[in-house]
């Protein structure tokens, strides 16, 4: 298996309890607050995994804005989907 194979070839439930820390307000606060999110605004967050922090920005942006999460992974996709309107992922 290669490198990038590893890094796309992930559980949402593995990501989630192996990378849970990467959505603590310890990290996300310093990135929310330098994409300084307004009402209105289109984001596309890539490589967004489990939407965690895309759904943070959709509510930044509210219902007047438009947030697109994109993840190479193809179970991240399908997990995203079956939680939120808001996802629009591909596979690449």
């Amino acid at each position: 298996m290669s490198y990038a194979a590893n890094l796309t070839n992930h559980t949402p439930s593995d990501y989630s309890q192996n990378a849970s820390f990467v959505y603590s307000a310890k990290y996300t606060n310093a990135v929310l607050g330098l994409l300084d999110a307004k009402p209105g605004e289109r984001i596309v967050d890539l490589g967004c995994g489990t939407a965690e922090l895309t759904r943070q920005i959709k509510e930044a942006v509210g219902a007047d804005g438009f947030v697109a999460g994109v993840d190479s992974s193809e179970e991240m996709v399908r997990h995203q989907h079956t939680r939120s309107e808001l996802m629009i992922a591909c596979q690449s």
